[in-house]
């Protein structure tokens, strides 16, 4: 059935890619070696039978055995949608996962998948690969890894999921016990960057520009607009999407309008294709913000002046996020069988506060911060999200500002 299963993903995934996936010459061979794993593993399950004992899961008895869980020996894989190389969510949870090689001795393996159309096709059967391989944790994250991941899972449910940026949902109680899924309230970090923007803003305008127009991307959006009506009720916030995460040059052009229009600083949720952004308002001297990490460190040694238009960047800590997940389990916790949604209050989501916060920020913006960001803690203030939005919602918040 496996085998069945596996070949009808990457029949599947070929027609999703379609040409681009026509020669794919490795299919053969992946179908051949998990036919004979499948076999080991029936062999196995054969002696087992005959001798009346029956193999113990290893997972089972870690939730069993004792309090406390080691990690030494452990194998774990990092399934990247994407590649590395931009600071963002995926290098932070590799860094994550490679702690846990460095520091409590678990073999790991991390897989940069891609994110082309042809790549996306590939992403059940690598995951599934990865499940046959014998890796007993699989990390992976976004809303491109959620089929993948509820397809696996089920096949496999011996191998333990821990999924960030996306929500991988159950029809019925008890389904998927073996995933952890998690979203990051964005929209609270962005929330705090509206105020932040339209705080500092002498024209009411600000910007923002999205890589590709996905739930996460809109939350963030919506956070931001939220943010900045707080400050300024009819404040105008123009939104533009590249529809790609690595086109530069696109993006400098958005970028460019969205100045030209009067926007003081804008907000890039884009991937690699920040820079074409920062590119444009350094050259006209408008502000930008960084994403996902603190962007100042990659320009502080080789192009300081960039960073006197960066008065801070939105982060998610994706890296605690899978670390604290790590550390649950070897503490003993089972936290398997739930999503949950971590923000501020799990110290997750936040803004960046460097010297270049302290020294562009006006004092009064850093106190409206600080009080929406204690606000938000206490729940005073509820943020509202893209998610639980249709499409004619997410509309009529957002508004005509493109």
């Amino acid at each position: 059935m496996r085998k069945f299963r596996r070949f009808a993903a990457l029949v599947m995934g070929m027609a999703m890619a379609g040409a681009l996936l026509g020669g794919c010459s490795g299919a053969p061979k992946q179908e051949g070696k998990q036919e004979t794993k499948q076999e080991e593993k029936q062999e196995e399950a054969a002696k087992a039978e005959d001798s009346g004992t029956e193999k113990e899961d290893p997972a089972a008895q870690e939730q069993e055995g004792s309090s406390s869980v080691s990690l030494e020996g452990v194998r774990i894989i990092h399934l990247i949608s994407n590649t590395r190389g931009d600071g963002g969510n995926h290098d932070m949870a590799a860094k994550a996962v490679e702690k846990m090689r460095d520091e409590y001795g678990a073999e790991i393996k991390i897989v940069e998948m891609g994110n082309s159309s042809a790549d996306v096709a590939k992403y059940l059967p690598t995951t599934l690969d990865a499940c046959e391989d014998g890796w007993k944790y699989v990390v992976c994250g976004s809303a491109q890894m959620v089929e993948p991941v509820q397809e696996a899972a089920k096949e496999y449910p011996e191998v333990k999921f821990i999924v960030y940026d996306a929500e991988i949902t159950r029809s019925q109680e008890g389904e998927l016990a073996n995933v952890y899924s998690a979203l990051f309230k964005q929209n609270e970090s962005s929330y705090l960057a509206g105020i932040l923007a339209m705080g500092m803003s002498d024209t009411g305008k600000v910007g923002f520009i999205g890589g590709q127009e996905i739930p996460t991307i809109n939350d963030f959006l919506v956070g931001y607009i939220a943010g900045a009506r707080s400050v300024k009720e009819d404040a105008v916030v123009y939104n533009s999407f590249i529809g790609s995460w690595n086109d530069l040059a696109k993006a400098k052009e958005l970028a460019d309008i969205q100045y030209q229009q009067g926007a003081s600083l804008i907000f890039p949720a884009a991937g690699q294709a920040y820079a074409g952004i920062y590119e444009a308002g350094f050259e006209l001297q408008k502000m930008y913000l960084g994403c996902d990490v603190d962007r100042t460190l990659q320009y502080e040694s080789n192009n300081p002046e960039m960073n006197n238009y960066m008065p801070t960047s939105v982060i998610k800590r994706v890296d605690t996020f899978v670390e604290n997940s790590f550390q649950r389990i070897m503490a003993g916790e089972n936290i398997f069988g739930i999503h949950e949604a971590v923000g501020l209050k799990e110290d997750c989501v936040g803004l960046v506060e460097n010297g270049y916060y302290e020294k562009l920020v006006p004092e009064d913006v850093k106190k409206q911060v600080e009080e929406a960001r204690s606000q938000i803690v206490d729940g005073t203030i509820q943020v509202p999200s893209a998610f639980g939005m249709d499409q004619n919602q997410l509309n009529e918040f957002i508004g005509d500002n493109h």
